[in-house]
Order: structure tokens, then C-alpha cells, then sequence
């Protein structure tokens, strides 16, 4: 099989939640005075999570990122100071989060919204929005769950604009940054097929690639061989690494690979009690006779076997999926 004609970077960018086409804006976070001054400015864009929980307005034609302008919303550090994201060229975004109170003060202006799950619900958004909620989602997992030092037990407090911490103990002053949790994730082929795999804990009839997190000491290639090895039992002759994705439901760095098996002797797990090997042809009819459901569209699992997919010759996964839902 062949992987992409184009670079590393141009897959990557096919991805859901890699469309943040913000300027960081690194060198403004410690200027307190500036970040002071913005978080006024009637272009300023406020991105409000309330329970980790986005602002959303879905319609007929999809769904929309509502944000909010600075006269919006009143206190907008009444949990925690807003952490600056970015300026994709016409105004800055700073992420905020929201007490009860503030979110249905937030809901009588806006009716036809909802604070909604961005997995979801990103399907059908504009790639830029769903990406730079991903974002502001992903620092708020991480301020959220870090409040404390991890050395002394401290309070942390906020600096460098949300994208740092520091411990309030001066005897300590550990600094802390975001943390993310690197996992491959992987197609296995053989030949004209691949292999999809079903946990226990899924719905019925839900498949998918494999996945597991990266250990301690090992590198991206050194999981993908221990997680298939582990899970089902495979060795494998050839890996190549294909393209990521930011997934942070909570604060994961998905890392996409292909695989091709010694053969199909593939056997199960306690993660993945069944497997299936298909092919083109086997796949489709699963698909439309519904009885195998695949991932969310979103995500890279669903990239990757899309890109398999096509490449054998079976045209458009995406479509064929959405014939299955009618």
C-alpha cells in the first residue's frame, strides 16, 4: 500500500482539531499591561467553556462556535484569569471559563445555543472553529486539573497568560506547563485487507484501529509493535507513520500509523475481545447492511481507514457512512 503523495504536515492538516490557524502570540503572554488592554477591546473574542463544555449553536446547516465579545460577559476571570490562544489576524480569542450563574446569563442572550461536547458536535463545524475550541478545551482539561502543585500541595497559580503555572510556596515555585499524553494509534493491513478491532466496553457493532498509549523510555514505533503485539497478537514487518492529531477528550496527541502484518493470525485481548479482518468489498457491505459502525468521522481512526479505503479502490468511506445512517 502507498502512503499520501503529499508531506507529513499536509495530512496532519487534514485531521479535525489541527485547522488553528491562530498566531500564538508566545512573545505578548508575560505583558500583563497588553493582555490587560485586549481582554477590553470590543473585537476581542471571548471562547467560553462551562464543564468543559463548549458554546454551540447547531442548525440546518451545521454547527456554529458562538463567541462572545468582552461586553458579553462581566467578570470574565471569576473562576480563573482568561488564557490568551491567539490572533488569526483581525482579533485576538482568549479562552474563559464560566460559573453557573454566567452560563445561563450567557443562555438568556444567546436562546438558540447550548453548552454542548465538542466531540461530537464538531463533525459538522467549520474546521478553523472546531480547532480553536479543541484548543481552548485542552488548556482548560489542563488549568482545571492542575490547581495544585504536584511537589508541596500548594495552590498553582496562573501566569503567562493561562499557559503557565507557578506553585504559590515561594520555598517551592515549581513552574508547571501543559501536559499532554502521546498515544499511537494504528491500521493494520495484510495484503488486500485490514484489521479492525472491537472492545468489550463499545456499543455494539462498533470497530475500529488500534490504539494505546506511549510508555515511559519508548518510542512512537516501540508502542505501535507493543500495542498490536499486545492486543492482538500480531508481529509485524513494516511501519510508517502517517500524520497526528490534537484529541483532547481529555489531553491527547493522537500519532497515526499504518502497519503491515506477518499474516491474519490475529487473536484478542482483554482491550479487544473480537477482531475482523476486511476488505474492500467486505467492508462495504458490512458498512450498508449495518453491521459494523465505525468511528466518528472527526477522528484519525477514521482518517486513516478512510485513506486505506480510498486507496484500494473503495471511493468514499464519508459517503458510504452516511448512506449506513439513512
Amino acid at each position: 500500500m502507498q502512503t499520501s503523495g503529499t508531506d507529513h504536515l499536509a495530512r496532519s492538516r487534514r485531521n479535525r482539531f489541527t485547522a488553528v490557524r491562530l498566531n500564538r502570540e508566545v512573545e505578548l503572554r508575560d505583558d500583563a499591561t497588553w493582555v490587560t488592554e485586549t481582554l477590553t477591546k470590543p473585537n476581542t473574542r471571548l471562547v467560553p467553556l462551562w464543564r468543559s463544555r463548549s458554546l454551540l449553536e447547531r442548525s440546518a446547516d451545521g454547527t456554529t462556535a458562538i463567541y462572545l465579545s468582552p461586553k458579553d460577559l462581566t467578570e470574565p476571570d471569576r473562576i480563573q484569569p482568561p488564557t490568551l490562544l491567539g490572533n488569526d489576524g483581525k482579533r485576538e480569542y482568549f479562552a474563559v471559563s464560566v460559573t453557573d450563574s454566567q452560563k445561563d446569563d450567557i443562555l438568556a442572550v444567546f436562546p438558540d445555543a447550548c453548552f454542548a461536547d465538542l466531540r461530537r458536535a464538531s463533525i459538522d463545524m467549520a474546521a478553523k472553529h472546531a480547532g480553536i475550541l479543541a484548543y481552548a478545551k485542552a488548556l482548560h482539561y489542563w488549568q482545571h486539573r492542575h490547581a495544585f502543585c504536584g511537589v508541596c500541595g500548594h495552590p498553582n497559580r496562573l501566569r503567562s497568560a493561562g499557559h503557565r503555572m507557578v506553585c504559590s510556596n515561594e520555598e517551592c515555585s515549581r513552574e508547571s506547563f501543559p501536559r499532554i499524553d502521546p498515544a499511537i494509534i494504528v491500521l493494520v493491513t495484510h495484503k488486500d485487507a485490514c484489521l479492525l478491532g472491537r472492545n468489550a466496553k463499545w456499543p455494539p457493532k462498533q470497530f475500529s484501529t488500534l490504539a494505546g498509549f506511549v510508555e515511559p523510555g519508548e518510542s512512537l514505533e516501540d508502542a505501535v509493535v507493543r500495542e498490536v503485539h499486545e492486543e492482538v497478537q500480531l508481529d509485524l514487518e513494516d511501519i510508517r507513520y502517517v500524520s497526528s492529531q490534537p484529541w483532547p477528550f481529555p489531553a491527547s496527541a493522537m500519532c497515526g500509523f499504518y502497519a503491515e502484518a506477518v499474516n491474519r493470525d490475529s487473536g484478542i485481548s482483554e482491550e479487544v475481545d473480537e477482531t475482523r479482518w476486511f476488505t474492500v468489498d467486505s467492508l462495504t457491505t458490512a458498512v450498508l447492511d449495518d453491521k459494523v459502525r465505525l468511528s466518528p468521522t472527526v477522528s484519525i481512526a477514521f482518517r486513516l481507514l478512510a485513506d486505506w479505503f480510498r486507496k484500494s479502490g473503495g471511493g468514499d468511506l464519508e459517503d458510504l457512512v452516511r448512506r449506513q445512517r439513512r
